[in-house]
């Protein structure tokens, strides 16, 4: 009988980067972006004229790496960045045409994708993995 590997760390990281690594090439052959690149897509369709802050706050990610990446989506004409009028100092990140329809390719490679990992599995193990990974999220929420 297998032995149980409870080296939890270890296996989320190895799901996480196994999962990136599969849904980085995709997502690049299919619409050229990355996934954290996609996820700043997503964000900005249900938040399109966010400031670059609240966009940075929404994908947990450093202002620094932020500019750096919505600089990279807008020489891919995905996005366009404007000094915000009531603060010259902020800047607003708005999707392009071209961006709207990057992000539907994108949710759709991403849907896929979450499709292979139910696969094989009861409707009540997805129930408790999702109840699982919602318990350790929330558990280690940053303060």
């Amino acid at each position: 009988m297998p032995q149980h590997d409870d080296r939890l760390i270890f296996l989320i990281g190895q799901a996480r980067q196994r999962l990136y690594t599969r849904l980085d090439q995709a997502l690049l052959d299919k619409a050229g972006v990355t996934t954290a690149q996609a996820g700043a897509l997503f964000f900005l369709s249900q938040n399109d004229g966010c400031l670059l802050l609240e966009l940075s706050r929404g994908l947990m990610l450093d202002k620094s790496a932020i500019t750096r990446m919505a600089g990279r989506l807008e020489k891919k004409t995905l996005v366009e960045r404007r000094p915000c009028p009531g603060d010259g100092r902020a800047v607003r990140v708005y999707l392009t045409p071209a961006g709207r329809k990057t992000a539907k390719w994108c949710l759709a490679t991403v849907k896929a994708h979450n499709e292979a990992i139910k696969d094989g599995f009861s409707d009540s193990e997805i129930k408790s993995f999702s109840r699982i990974l919602k318990t350790v999220i929330q558990r280690f929420r940053e303060e």
